[in-house]
Formats: structure tokens, sequence, C-alpha cells
């Protein structure tokens, strides 16, 4: 860019070619044209990713209350949801000939610490899911300050048709179970289901959640 003094019949302005003659704050000035960059075709990778990653925002998007709680502490330098995106992207949204779509059993609603519990079950009993779970170290638990752990628990319809219902920070631990209401649904329905833990000292820390399986519930 240069300035423009004013010549016999004032300053230029305009295009001259390949400059154009300006004027700001009372400033004359010439400035080349911007260039025009030409819209490349993308590759099929690039086509790809960016599939994949609108999927993903879409999908995870209701799940923002779980993530800032599961994923405070997964990714350095990035927000819950970014870090969230991230482990999501790279291990549970798959592509194949239809497009995106999401591996159920690769999916988290918390990951951080490893899982203190095992020997998860899940039963339905007057509409009602009990789940039911066992520590893999009690004392452990109490060593490492774990107790005060409480669950987060999501059922993830498998149809957006449908709403997700969940508990957020239930039932401690160390209590070993929870229990959850089954959502009423006007047409039979596929729930995924989703075991975490997360702590409620303001330390933020998480568990890696646990995928219990999925459950049918049909029509009330």
């Amino acid at each position: 860019m240069a300035r423009v003094k004013n010549g016999v019949n004032g300053a230029p302005s305009g295009k001259v070619g390949a400059v154009v003659f300006c004027k700001w704050k009372g400033i004359n000035y010439v400035r080349s044209l911007p260039k025009v960059k030409k819209r490349r075709k993308l590759s099929d990778s690039e086509v790809k990713n960016r599939s994949k990653f609108g999927f993903a925002q879409n999908f995870l998007s209701p799940y923002k209350k779980f993530f800032r709680l599961g994923f405070h502490h997964y990714g350095e330098n990035m927000t819950a949801f970014n870090a969230a995106m991230s482990y999501h992207l790279e291990h549970a949204v798959k592509v194949d000939e239809n497009g995106p779509f999401m591996d159920y059993g690769k999916f988290a609603i918390s990951r951080g610490l490893e899982e203190a519990i095992t020997a998860a079950t899940v039963e339905i009993v007057d509409e009602k899911l009990h789940i039911r779970w066992q520590l893999k170290n009690r004392d452990e638990l109490f060593q490492r300050e774990l107790t005060d752990f409480k669950v987060i628990f999501l059922l993830l319809p498998e149809t957006s048709m449908f709403y997700a219902d969940s508990i957020f920070l239930g039932n401690n631990i160390i209590d070993l179970e929870e229990t959850v209401v089954l959502p009423k649904v006007n047409s039979p329905c596929t729930f995924h289901l989703y075991l975490g833990f997360v702590a409620t000292d303001g330390s933020n820390r998480s568990m890696n959640s646990v995928y219990l399986g999925h459950i049918n519930v049909d029509k009330e």
C-alpha cells in the first residue's frame, strides 16, 4: 500500500488495472486488488473429515452438561465439550458407505480416572431400571479419596425422535446401586445405557464411563 498526493486535478480514485485508489481518514492511498481465491475441490479425505465433524457436533451437543463434568480434564488447553468432540471423533464416530454413524459401544459420557467398579448389572422391575455394581478395591477407593464420586447415568435413544433420559449427580459410588424410572414412549425404542461417576469435591475429576448395553422399551 502506498500514499498518493493530490495532482493538478485532485487525488485519483477508482480502479486502474490491478490497483485501486482509495481514501481513508483523509489520506489518499493506492492498494492492489485482493486476490480471488479459487475454491478447490475437496479431497475424499477432507469430505469425510468434515462429514464426521458435523455429525459429531450435532450428535453430542444435547449432552453438553455431561461433558462439562465428565470430560473436564480429558484434554489439555481445550473446553470440556471440545475434549469430548476429540475423543468421539477419534474413537466412536465411524463412517461407512451410508455416511457417519455412532459406535454406541465406544460412546462415553465421562473419561478420566480408570473406572473403580466392576460387575455392573442392569435389571428391569416394575418399569424401573435397577443398576448395581461392585467396587474393584474398596480400601483403595478410600485411600484415593474417591468415595464422594456420584452417579451420572444416561439412557441414549437410538433414534432422534425420542428424548434421552438421565440422572445427574445421583447416588454415591459406595452405594453400589442406582434406580431409574423408564421413560414413556409412544412407539418401541432402543436405549443405550451409560454409567459414569464424577467428583463433588470441586476437583472436577471423573472416571471412565461404562457402557451397560441396550434395552428395548415398548410403547406404554
